[in-house]
């Protein structure tokens, strides 16, 4: 199973399919949300706090999504107010290398 199928698999638990492994790749390659709908692009704004970022680097070095890409869907997740990570937890930003925000995002 590819790391995308992974991700929607996860990120649907609750609400049955409706994110698909395609919505996770076209958000991580295009830098924003673009799920074929909304609901599933309010699904994938708990990205970044359901899965985990060796998990987000697997799918996106399978998907060749760039990281600075992967880095502005995260920057649009800070800005909805989505994200909510442990301090004790590396953000994707730091783990990536791009160092672009604090190596910490808290509550």
């Amino acid at each position: 199973m590819s790391a995308a199928s992974l991700i929607a698999t996860h990120l649907n638990a609750p609400y049955g399919k409706v994110v698909t492994a395609e919505d996770v790749i076209a958000s991580l390659r295009s830098g924003h949300f673009a799920a074929a709908s909304e609901e599933a692009n309010g699904i994938l704004e708990a990205l970044f706090t359901e899965v985990s970022p060796d998990l987000i680097l697997q799918c996106a070095d399978q998907a060749d999504a760039p990281l600075e890409r992967v880095a502005h869907l995260y920057e649009m997740a800070l800005e909805l107010g989505s994200l909510c990570i442990n301090p004790q937890r590396m953000c994707l930003h730091m783990r990536a290398g791009c160092g672009s925000i604090p190596a910490y995002a808290a509550n």
